[in-house]
């Protein structure tokens, strides 16, 4: 309400005054009028749901150096979306798939989502890369539409109320790693090599850290692959540091990809150091098996495990189609069934109603084990630990914790 302020001369006093008073009141009845008790008061009436087609779209590499991670989504996805169809879909509908190669490329990857935004989908699926989970997010929210990114490790807590991301994440990982190690098999005195060349292993060693404070594990040596005054690796150096611990270790955690882990392994053999080495998922390869000897006991955590017997793993075994399927084809298979389970109980196609589901389904059971969401679109899932074994045929395997 604007008021206008006049200049006033003379005998107009008590004009003004009468003017002011009957604005006071006109203004007071008007405001009375609009203010009902509170058993009359009806409830603010719901924005209307914006039903969309029955469309989730894939975003990521199909092509390119990074096409692993791209092409073991969308076959994880497919297969999914192949099952749960054939099963009814919703209402009887197939939900479709669309899936495009992003190579690797943010212009691309922008371009992409835009188009499918275009489309009105419910959700869009990326692949873990820079590319395909970053880059669209700005876009995702603005248009109130889900975006899910398979695997990332990267915390997407502030990105927005539409991002999700399924993956086991580190920091419980560590903590349930760590307790196992330190409760029941009695690993309490650690090495701590980290290799700072490699900015996943920084926020791994972190993680490691808090989980060792939080359940009384000793760091009494640490040190790093990485030597800064010749640009290379010096696991000589970390080989020494570790054989002058001032007091008897139980394991050497390390922080590093699966090349490293074999050299430590290696060298510390060499040294006649029989400490179990212990790890985050990049020691779960086919490559790090192949380490010899060496890296025999190592314990770490994963994700996925096909070893894992049940009847979700048998469905996603024969819906897949490939000996062995990675845990981003695994994830990948999961977040489908999760996005689809909650539009079916939902009832709407609308993302924002589809997000309240996703969020309020708890521990729904996957190939991966279970999955929850908080009420900041965080995951809340737990790891499978394991351990190298070296079997009487001479051949090494991931031995599940039982």
């Amino acid at each position: 309400m604007r008021l206008l302020l006049f200049d006033v001369k003379g005998n107009n006093t008590m004009s003004l005054y009468k003017i002011c008073l009957m604005v006071f009141v006109a203004a007071t009845i008007s405001l009375l009028s609009g203010c009902s008790d509170k058993k009359e008061a009806k409830a603010p009436e719901k924005a209307p749901q914006e039903e969309r087609p029955l469309i989730i779209g894939v975003v990521g590499p199909e092509t390119g150096e990074e096409a692993g991670y791209g092409i073991s989504v969308v076959e994880g996805v497919l297969a999914a979306a192949k099952r749960f169809n054939a099963q009814g879909g919703i209402g009887g509908k197939e939900i479709k798939v669309l899936h495009f190669d992003d190579q690797s490329d943010v212009g691309l990857a922008t371009k992409i989502v835009k188009d499918l935004l275009s489309q009105r989908v419910i959700a869009i699926i990326a692949a873990p890369t820079g590319s395909s989970t970053f880059s669209p997010i700005y876009l995702v929210n603005d248009a109130k539409t889900l975006f899910v990114s398979v695997g990332s490790r990267r915390h997407l807590k502030a990105t927005g109320p539409f991002v999700f991301r399924t993956a086991v994440p580190d920091d419980l990982a560590t903590e349930d790693l760590i307790k196992y190690a330190v409760t029941e098999l009695g690993y309490v005195n650690y090495a701590l090599v980290t290799s700072a060349n490699y900015e996943f292993s920084l926020d791994l060693s972190s993680m490691f850290r808090r989980a060792l404070d939080k359940y009384n594990g000793i760091i009494k040596v640490q040190t790093d692959s990485y030597d800064t005054f010749t640009g290379g690796q010096n696991m000589g150096a970390v080989v020494s540091a570790i054989k002058a611990s001032p007091d008897p270790l139980h394991g050497v955690i390390f922080t590093g990809g699966a090349d490293e882990g074999i050299l430590l392994a290696q060298e510390m053999k060499k040294a006649g150091l029989t400490l179990p080495i212990i790890g985050g998922e990049d020691l779960f390869s086919e490559e790090y098996l192949k380490g010899g000897d060496a890296v025999n006991e190592t314990l770490l955590y994963t994700t996925f495990s096909t070893d894992i017997k049940s009847q979700k793993m048998a469905e996603f075994m024969e819906d897949y189609g490939k000996a062995k399927p990675d845990r981003f084809a695994a994830l990948a298979y999961d977040t489908f069934f999760l996005l689809a389970e909650a539009i079916k109980e939902s009832g709407s196609t609308d993302p924002s109603v589809v997000r309240e589901a996703l969020i309020n389904r708890k521990d729904c059971e996957g190939v991966t084990g279970k999955t929850s969401f908080t009420s900041e679109n965080m995951p809340i899932k737990h790891t499978t630990i394991c351990r190298i074994k070296k079997g009487d045929s001479g051949e090494r395997s991931f031995v599940l914790k039982q």
